[in-house]
């Protein structure tokens, strides 16, 4: 199962669930938030569920259930079956036909012969790629490497943003970024380009700003492609809670949405805000600062993450445990690695054992 290890956390959205994978001697079932076994432990691997459906495996035969694991697309169907997204999901049959079906798993559209691969939808449309001839010329020899081009198709099958991009990503709140040779630009759902493709990187657009590179210099633009903050700063980081973190002479700082600085760069590394606080690291060690840069909790971490659901992850002596907003450790440092809480679930590791952990600190399910 993936686990979001705290030391490598770039984003702490979490999706909604009522029932978390556990696995208990070598099979996988489902527990709910109370930590009462839902669904019996019989297989053999088990996803979370995106739109009430689970993507499990018996025999290494994959196949999807409901929340009360009625089989809704059944074993020996299909050889792949994509997680859920906006009601749909990617499978793929012996012969290698790739098409999405709905939550009943009955086929709604093909995907066209020509595509390699197709992602889950997001906005609407689901990325897409091709197989292409990528020619190039070498000590005057014409050579042909086997390359992709990516676009989007919609619900019905129809590719309707051309697949011309030499990467894509997912649409996010209705823009998406795309590369064209070594250059990022941004388009919308209709496949605008609103933002041209100049930049070295860019950012997801949050609180309706995305930082850009621009050489080795960052600044930030709004999803006109406008230039709203200077590109002065050495790093930069997405908005979150108003404020921005920023690089600037090899210190962290943070700035507002006008770029002026409000907390001044002198941090070795720093966290986004989240619940008003942000962990930030100074001598080597972690603490939190409010948005007037008060320090609200000492340097004591050795590591320290977002707050999500009133817990933050933290490091204490190789062990990750969950503080409080008062810096109270509710959560003993126990752990060797942590996710984020979702829905009061955060999944942990002891050793090479995923389990869950409650706000309370209670261990789901109970290990013997």
């Amino acid at each position: 199962m993936l686990l979001y290890i705290a030391l490598s956390i770039s984003s702490y959205a979490t999706i909604a669930q009522t029932l978390f994978p556990v696995q208990i001697k070598g099979k996988w079932g489902y527990t709910n938030t109370s930590g009462k076994l839902v669904i019996e432990a019989m297989y053999d691997y088990a996803e979370g569920f995106y739109n009430g459906r689970a993507v499990v495996a018996i025999s290494n035969q994959p196949c999807a259930i409901d929340e009360k694991n009625n089989r809704i697309i059944d074993t020996g169907l299909y050889i792949n079956i994509q997680r859920y997204s906006e009601g749909l999901s990617k499978v793929t049959n012996v012969k290698l036909q790739q098409f999405f079906v709905d939550v009943n798993g009955k086929k709604v559209c093909d995907v066209p012969a020509d595509i390699y691969d197709a992602r889950p939808f997001k906005n609407g449309l689901s990325g897409i790629a091709k197989k292409v001839e990528i020619h190039e010329t070498k000590f005057n020899n014409d050579i042909v490497n086997l390359g992709y081009k990516f676009g989007y198709m919609n619900k019905s099958g129809q590719e309707v943003i051309a697949c011309k991009y030499d990467d894509a990503d997912d649409f996010d709140n209705g823009f998406a970024r795309v590369r064209v040779d070594k250059k990022f630009g941004v388009i919308d759902t209709l496949g605008n380009e609103v933002v041209k493709p100049l930049y070295f990187n860019i950012g997801k657009f949050m609180e309706g700003m995305a930082w850009v590179d621009v050489g080795g210099n960052f600044g930030y633009i709004n999803n006109r492609g406008e230039v709203l903050i200077r590109p002065i700063y050495q790093y930069a980081y997405d908005f979150s809670e108003g404020l921005a973190g920023v690089r600037l002479e090899g210190k962290y700082g943070f700035i507002d949405e006008t770029g002026k600085i409000v907390v001044t760069p002198q941090y070795e590394a720093i966290r986004p805000f989240s619940q008003g606080l942000a962990a930030v690291k100074l001598n080597g060690k972690w603490g939190f600062i409010d948005k007037t840069g008060t320090l609200k909790m000492r340097f004591v971490f050795d590591n320290a993450m977002l707050f999500v659901n009133d817990r933050c992850a933290v490091l204490i002596k190789r062990k990750w445990g969950f503080i409080d907003a008062t810096g109270a450790v509710v959560i003993p440092a126990e752990f060797d690695a942590v996710g984020t809480f979702s829905d009061g679930l955060a999944e942990v590791m002891i050793g090479q054992v995923s389990v869950y952990v409650n706000k309370q600190g209670i261990i789901i399910p109970q290990l013997k």
